[in-house]
């Protein structure tokens, strides 16, 4: 069934819907504007009473009282991304890094990465949730003797927020468009509209991703713990120094020559035979050449 037309263009239905979003993401606050403006004056004045007396019954528990919705608003309900670096020398890197597994599934965590170097050393990066951080990061550091721990924590209660109202607001965006697209009359509108909609579906996802990360990343605090194996002491040096000492290496370096001389002659006895012949031979033709240069008698 077609729509009659409207007589309106493409740009000015575009820019209608448009309108329309932005009125949808700050409908709130205007509608209670409207109402504060509709109202009489009495009834404004003993609204405003009964707001400032639940801000201030508010202000003596953990928060403050909202003036738009009038529900109690939990200051200390912050957004806080946790992450650690923790590194802890154990007597059995192995053990050390099961039991750091077992602490962290009864916390109700998860191994993010682990990687190893043959019972020398362990990599593990945990996450944990927020609730349970602070103990289980006490019990990951009793597991041997504590060399380092670096901590930090990022407040992103804004950035939250800030995401949540953009993902509200393009979802009343893109439904406007949607309403709009059931009521284009021409290909050229369906186009247009359809367009819209695909560019802003794929910024909701975005944001919708991003939300996603920021809910994720407030959930579960980010631990990575470095276990190391004992460490090694260097040898004795049970040498003594002075005259023994001295003595000592002297007699170690002659040994070390007479073992290289030996090596040596072992390398060149079985060459002896070739020598004996090769000397004899030289010593028998030394003789007959004395004896021809002697004169006759």
């Amino acid at each position: 069934m077609r729509h009659p037309r409207s007589g309106r263009t493409v740009s000015e239905v575009l820019a209608a819907a448009l309108l329309a979003a932005v009125l949808a993401g700050c409908g709130g606050g205007s509608r209670s504007a409207e109402s504060d403006a509709g109202a009489p004056a009495p009834a404004r004045a003993q609204e405003n009473q009964a707001r400032d007396a639940g801000g201030a019954g508010g202000a003596g528990g953990a928060g403050g009282g909202n003036a738009q919705t009038g529900r109690q608003v939990v200051i200390d309900d912050r957004a806080v991304v946790h992450t650690a670096s923790l590194r802890v020398r154990a007597p059995k890197v192995d053990a050390a890094a099961a039991q750091a597994k077992q602490l962290v599934a009864a916390a109700g965590g998860y191994v993010q990465q682990e990687s190893s170097s043959g019972g020398g050393g362990a990599r593990l990066t945990f996450k944990i949730p927020s609730e349970r951080y602070a103990p289980t990061l006490d019990g990951l550091a009793r597991l041997g003797t504590r060399l380092s721990l670096n901590q930090q924590a990022e407040d992103v209660t804004e950035e939250v927020a800030d995401v949540n109202s953009r993902v509200r607001s393009a979802e009343a965006s893109l439904e406007s468009f949607r309403r709009l697209l059931r009521r284009a009359d021409t290909v050229g509108e369906v186009i247009e509209v359809e367009r819209e909609i695909a560019s802003r579906q794929a910024d909701l996802e975005a944001l919708q991703a991003r939300q996603k990360s920021l809910a994720h990343r407030t959930r579960y605090a980010t631990v990575t713990l470095t276990l190391v194996g004992p460490e090694r002491r260097p040898d004795r040096d049970d040498g003594q120094g002075g005259f023994l000492g001295g003595l000592e290496r002297g007699w170690n370096g002659l040994l070390a020559v007479g073992g290289a001389l030996a090596v040596v002659a072992g390398f060149l006895l079985p060459f002896a035979p070739v020598f004996v012949l090769i000397g004899a031979v030289a010593w028998i033709a030394r003789g007959v050449r004395r004896g021809r240069r002697r004169p006759p008698g």
